[in-house]
């Protein structure tokens, strides 16, 4: 699982009223494709890539939540998702130390749910 830094912008309005949304979502570009996030503007994004796979890791340390999408492809929707909300979900699925931990860590403990 390799680091990358793709544009991470908020949603266009026109991309608001396609997605039908109330709120602009954030957007991943990267390359060719574009991504629709479920992260929020709050959060820290972090992109993954293995193989033809983006993993999107998306965390609030103050809300106490994080989640891990992978996409893959042109679909602009995630194949999977993960998401989990509170200090004991996190410590169950990642570890008592997930605060202290590397984002990369944490995505690869998070990824293995995914199996």
């Amino acid at each position: 699982m390799t680091p990358i830094v793709p544009v991470v912008r908020e949603m266009s309005i026109e991309e608001q009223v396609e997605y039908g949304l109330c709120t602009r979502d954030l957007m991943l570009e990267q390359g060719e494709h574009v991504y629709r996030l479920t992260a929020g503007a709050t959060d820290t994004v972090q992109v993954f890539k293995q193989g033809t796979i983006l993993f999107v890791l998306t965390v609030n340390y103050k809300l106490d939540y994080v989640a891990l999408d992978w996409y893959q492809g042109n679909e602009c929707e995630p194949i999977d998702s993960l998401f989990l909300r509170g200090d004991y979900a996190v410590r169950e699925f990642a570890g008592s130390g997930w605060r202290a931990m590397s984002q990369v860590e944490l995505a690869r403990r998070l990824s293995r749910l995914f199996a």
